[in-house]
């Protein structure tokens, strides 16, 4: 199998058991020139394996799996996977949006999405079976992932000239990649800004990475919000709602056009619409 990535071809060379001419390549199967609806195809599950497993605030880590041998897989931006366990004897599945292993800095193409890893980003709940279950897989065990999926189009980001982004907690996953795409190859955004919503400032994901950015790069401006902050927190508090949203989704110019992304639990995200 030979994969040319820049223009998307794949080749598969199937080399004959015995040196003979065929006179017919057999009788085509049921479905034979026809097409299937990606949606229709059901979801194919590959046997990955963890080779790391990190830190990035106190009940959340990073996982890094592994595909497995032969196998190449890029996650488009704005996909999600799905990850799948047998608990209890029970088959259970979940969704998650692999992200970067960090947030690059140089503003290149990142080289460290070689379709060979996934990266993770999970909070691990002490009432959760599922993330509990993942939280205690030992480095070399494997766990089933799922082909990606998501309707999210980058075309969305490349005509725009205003990006925000409302992230919740682990809704910030989907950032990431969206992130660094607007950032790197999006060269029409004057804005990009991201309004990231958390408990206290222990939950706030990647904060370095993102203060650094911001500081990297002009068109970036995050802001941390706070719903149950500390006597010394002194940055924004409060909950989503339109009077703080008010203060930061504006366009950079009167006739500019913006796309706003939501991503986080299910009341955030519904009143964040509202």
């Amino acid at each position: 199998v030979n994969i040319a990535e820049k223009v998307g071809k794949v080749e598969i060379i199937l080399k004959k058991k015995d040196n003979i001419h065929w006179k017919m390549l057999g009788q085509p199967w049921e479905g034979h020139n026809t097409f299937v609806k990606r949606t229709d195809r059901g979801l194919f599950y590959r046997k990955c394996k963890l080779v790391s497993k990190t830190e990035v605030t106190h009940d959340t880590k990073l996982f890094c799996l592994m595909l497995p041998k032969g196998t190449h897989l890029r996650v488009p931006t704005g996909q999600h996977v799905y990850l799948k366990q047998i608990i209890a004897g029970t088959e259970t599945v979940k969704p998650y949006t692999p992200v970067l292993p960090f947030l690059p800095l140089d503003f290149q193409e990142a080289s460290h999405q070689d379709g060979v890893h996934i990266y993770l980003m999970i909070k691990i709940y002490s009432s959760g079976l599922f993330t509990q279950a993942l939280d205690h897989l030992q480095i070399g065990d494997c766990i089933s992932v799922s082909n990606p999926e998501g309707n999210f189009k980058k075309s969305q980001v490349q005509t725009s000239e205003d990006l925000i982004l409302l992230a919740g907690g682990t809704g910030f996953t989907p950032m990431v990649k969206l992130l660094n795409f607007a950032l790197t190859e999006v060269s029409c955004l004057r804005t990009v800004k991201l309004i990231f919503f958390n408990k206290t400032e222990d939950d706030i994901l990647w904060r370095n990475h993102l203060e650094q950015l911001a500081l990297k790069d002009e068109r970036f401006e995050v802001q941390f919000i706070l719903s149950q902050p500390t006597k010394d927190w002194v940055g924004k508090q409060g909950k989503i709602s339109s009077s703080l949203l008010s203060e930061f989704v504006k366009r950079s110019r009167k006739d500019s056009k913006v796309l706003i992304c939501i991503c986080g639990p299910t009341l955030f995200t519904e009143q964040g619409i509202q």
